[in-house]
């Protein structure tokens, strides 16, 4: 009796699994016109600090060339209260405007994302880490200041909040 209620839960089981319903396409992100991508006025040279979880300081800045959605440009640090992570200072930037992060990869092959929290060009914060030989090397917080924004046909700075 037990093998044949076995193989009737089996038969069970592969016929709802075999069903011949059509799956449901795929589906794309919205992309409204009115749509923005989040980095999408992060070009020019922002310059500012990092702070890490331990409190050491140091100045940071990016020279970032906007190539269509993507972004690539230089990272350089120096000396705040603290040296540069490993003496490093300086580093390759890369990302897209559709994300919140960029990456740079430093010269002693360790590498950093950035990750904005807010973005109001021209200012920006957010949380870093960085990793090298497969772990978390350095984690914290940076705040940088950009180019001004761009005005608008409307007088307004794209990007600012609105009170």
């Amino acid at each position: 009796m037990l093998p044949a209620m076995t193989l009737v839960l089996l038969l069970a089981l592969s016929a709802g699994s075999c069903s011949t319903r059509a799956s449901d396409p795929p589906r794309t992100p919205d992309r409204r016109q009115g749509a923005s991508d989040p980095l999408l006025n992060f070009n020019g040279i922002w310059v500012g600090t990092s702070t890490s979880d331990d409190g050491d300081k140091a100045k940071i800045a990016f020279d970032i060339k906007r190539e269509g959605n993507k972004f690539k440009g230089d990272y350089r640090c120096a000396p705040g209260n603290a040296v540069c992570r490993n003496n490093v200072d300086r580093g390759w930037v890369t990302g897209q405007v559709n994300a919140r992060g960029l990456r740079v990869a430093m010269q002693d092959t360790s590498w950093c994302m950035y990750f904005m929290d807010e973005f109001y060009p021209p200012k920006a914060d957010g949380e870093y880490t960085c990793y090298m030989n497969g772990g978390i090397a350095d984690q914290g917080t940076f705040e940088l200041t950009g180019p001004p924004a761009a005005p608008t046909d409307q007088g307004e700075a794209v990007g600012k909040p609105k009170p």
